[in-house]
C-alpha cells in the first residue's frame, strides 16, 4: 500500500447521488474522432471503452454487483462526503498530491505555472463542459471545464474486470494519467494535437495513442517523485501501476472484448507500450522526457 491519503476535499466536488441527465450515447465502432466530447479529454478508460462499447456491456452488465466484487475492493465502503472511505482517501491522496507535484514540476521542466484542476466524483449521467456524459466512459479529463470525472464504484469494476484486481497505486496511477491531461492542457498539447487530427484525420488514432502515453509517462514521473519522498511501503509497490497500464492497453481489452487485437484502431496504445512510458517517466523523474508528441508531430 502507498502511504498516499487525504481527507482534504477542498479541490473537490461531489456530485454523487445528484444525477445529472443528459447522458449520451456511444457511437459506432470506430466514430467519434478527435472531436468526440470525451475524447478530446483523453480519458484513460473512455477511449477504449467506446472502442469496445459493442462488447463492454457483455461484461459489465454481467449481474456482478459491486457487493459481490469481493477481495480487496473497497467501493462498497463509499461513505457520506468526498474523502472519508479508504477508497475515497487513496483517490484524494492521489488528486492533493499530483497537484502539488504538478505546482512544482511545471515551472521547474517547462517554465509554466501551474494551473489547479477540480476533480468530481459523479455517478449515473451527468454533464460536463465537454457535454453530457455516463459514468461508462471511465475516468476521463475535460479540458473545456478543466475537471477530472472519477466515478470510484464503476472505476473499480473497470480495475477488477480489465487489470484482475484492484490497488490503491493503480487506482492512483488513473487518477495521476487524468491530472497528466490537465498538463497536456496547461501546455497546449491538447491544442496541438487536435489541430494535428483535424489537419490529417488519417492520423487521428496516432496522435491520440501519443497523447495518452504522455499521460501514462507523467504519471510515471510523479510516481517516482513519490517514491523518492518515500510514499511508497516498497520498491515492488511499482509493479501495481505497471500492471494497471498494461490492463489497459488496447491490445489486451481488444482480445479481451471481441476475441482479436486491431491495431489501426488504437488509441491509447499497447499493454507494452503503455508500460514503457509509464517506466520512462519513472525512471527518468523528468516529464520534458515524455517526448510521445513531439515524436508525431
Amino acid at each position: 500500500m502507498t502511504k498516499i491519503r487525504s481527507s482534504d476535499s477542498s479541490m473537490i466536488d461531489d456530485r454523487r447521488g445528484g444525477g445529472g441527465g443528459g447522458g449520451f450515447s456511444f457511437p459506432g465502432m470506430g466514430g467519434g474522432g478527435m472531436g468526440f466530447p470525451i475524447k478530446a479529454g483523453g480519458g484513460i478508460l473512455g477511449l477504449l471503452l467506446v472502442l469496445a462499447a459493442t462488447f463492454l456491456p457483455r461484461i459489465l452488465n454481467s449481474g456482478t454487483s459491486t457487493s459481490q466484487l469481493g477481495g480487496d475492493n473497497q467501493s462498497a465502503d463509499v461513505a457520506d462526503g468526498a474523502c472519508n472511505s479508504e477508497l475515497e482517501q487513496i483517490v484524494c491522496g492521489a488528486e492533493v498530491d499530483v497537484q502539488d507535484y504538478w505546482s512544482t514540476a511545471l515551472p521547474k521542466f517547462y517554465g509554466v505555472q501551474y494551473t489547479p484542476a477540480r476533480m468530481e466524483l459523479v455517478e449515473g449521467s451527468f454533464e460536463t463542459g465537454c457535454g453530457g456524459a455516463t459514468s461508462d466512459v471511465g475516468p476521463f479529463y475535460c479540458p473545456a471545464d478543466q475537471r477530472v470525472y472519477i466515478d470510484l464504484v464503476f472505476m473499480q469494476q473497470l480495475e477488477d474486470r480489465l487489470i484482475g484486481t484492484t490497488n490503491d497505486l493503480a487506482e492512483q496511477y488513473i487518477v495521476a494519467h487524468e491530472f497528466g491531461h490537465h498538463v497536456q492542457n496547461l501546455l497546449g498539447i491538447n491544442a496541438r494535437v487536435q489541430q494535428a487530427s483535424q489537419n490529417d484525420p488519417a492520423k487521428a488514432n496516432q496522435y491520440s495513442v501519443a497523447l495518452e502515453l504522455q499521460a501514462d509517462c507523467f504519471a510515471g514521473a510523479w510516481v517516482s517523485s513519490a517514491a523518492a519522498r518515500g510514499l511508497l511501503e516498497s520498491t515492488d509497490e511499482i509493479n501495481e501501476a505497471l500492471d494497471a497500464a498494461a490492463g489497459v492497453g488496447d491490445d489486451r481489452i481488444q482480445q479481451q472484448t471481441q476475441g482479436h487485437v486491431d491495431k489501426d484502431s488504437w488509441t491509447h496504445g499497447s499493454a507494452e507500450q503503455r508500460q514503457t512510458w509509464f517506466r520512462r517517466g519513472f525512471d527518468t523523474a523528468d516529464p520534458t522526457q515524455c517526448t510521445t508528441v513531439d515524436e508525431v508531430l
